[in-house]
């Protein structure tokens, strides 16, 4: 019994080697998110609750749980003809990103978000006053 559980994890760890980068990306922007939100608390002086702390929890394994089902999918479903999973996880580290950005803004007053957007809309003469 033993060597067929050491023979499932080896087979789990071959078949979704492939996307362990992505799933690193959105773990550390989910790790980036959750840090700042605590600092955010600590700074406004709001109430760090275990309720608040399961969120990320939750966050985590179902981003994770998502990331792999659409590896899965397009892997197995569709041969790898629509990069499903890459967009999947974009569009999670595109929510991620806002969220920090709408913490930074709560904090500071400055917001990260529109400036990008800013930039991203006017090319480049807008980057000096960015930086």
């Amino acid at each position: 019994m033993k060597n067929y559980l050491i023979y499932l994890l080896i087979s789990l760890t071959a078949v979704f080697t492939p996307v362990l980068p992505l799933l690193l990306t959105v773990g550390f922007l989910i790790g980036a998110d959750f840090f700042v939100g605590l600092y955010k608390a600590y700074k406004l002086k709001q109430e760090i609750t275990s309720r608040k702390l399961g969120h990320t929890i939750s966050k985590m394994l179902l981003y994770q749980v998502t990331i792999l089902s659409l590896f899965l999918f397009e892997t197995f479903i569709l041969d790898s003809v629509l990069p499903i999973t890459k967009i999947g996880a974009g569009l999670i580290a595109v929510v991620e990103l806002k969220s920090i950005s709408e913490s930074v803004e709560i904090m500071t007053g400055v917001s990260i978000w529109k400036r990008i957007v800013k930039v991203v809309k006017r090319g480049n003469s807008e980057t000096k006053d960015f930086l």
